[in-house]
């Protein structure tokens, strides 16, 4: 067998291992530099390193298919993006003052969570019906919670309960990892790890 592809485990520990090390070099920039913004994306970091860690130790070791490599090759480089956007013209919002502009600055950091979700849904679609199946439960369950708990953080927000500032930002994020988690409960179900 001439392909050498990298297997599932394999690569959920490089990645987690990638987050840690990129986590905690954000926490010791934000110390550094004294930026609250840094030392969150740096504990952001630490969990889902740690979130993909945890997930290879139950992770069958089997080689990555052909869709798979794709959605890697699409996603880190999508994601990194996103973080050197964020983290390099979002600080210039505060300086622009052209609405025209301040639009555009705010919106950059759409476009390559729009390449992230592009990634996903090619991923799905070339899956066969067990994955479909597996995906779809998986994106039912995380924009159901996610929507179920947006609601009800809005409704405490309007009494005056919690005070929500810019928590708009926090949901798409918040569906990923929901998502994330919920692919590795179902995979574990279908394969008979729980009932």
């Amino acid at each position: 067998m001439g392909d050498r592809s990298i297997s599932k485990r394999r690569f959920l520990r490089w990645a987690g291992l990638a987050a840690l090390a990129l986590g905690l070099t954000m926490i010791w920039l934000g110390m550094l530099f004294p930026a609250a913004a840094l030392v969150r994306l740096g504990i952001l970091g630490l969990v889902l390193g740690g979130l993909w860690l945890l997930f290879s130790l139950f992770t069958r070791d089997e080689p990555l298919r052909a869709p798979q490599r794709r959605y890697a090759r699409e996603f880190f480089p999508a994601i990194v993006a996103y973080v050197v956007i964020l983290f390099s013209v979002w600080p210039l919002l505060q300086h622009v003052h052209a609405n025209g502009l301040r639009v555009l600055i705010a919106l950059l950091p759409v476009l390559p969570v729009a390449f992230v979700v592009r990634a996903m849904v090619r991923l799905v679609l070339a899956s066969d019906e067990l994955e479909r199946r597996i995906q779809l439960e998986a994106i039912s369950i995380a924009s159901l919670s996610v929507g179920l708990v947006s609601l009800a953080l809005g409704f405490m927000a309007a009494a005056g309960v919690v005070l929500l500032k810019n928590a708009l930002v926090l949901v798409l994020p918040a569906m990923f990892a929901v998502y994330g988690v919920a692919v590795w409960w179902i995979r574990r179900r279908y394969d008979g790890g729980e009932p």
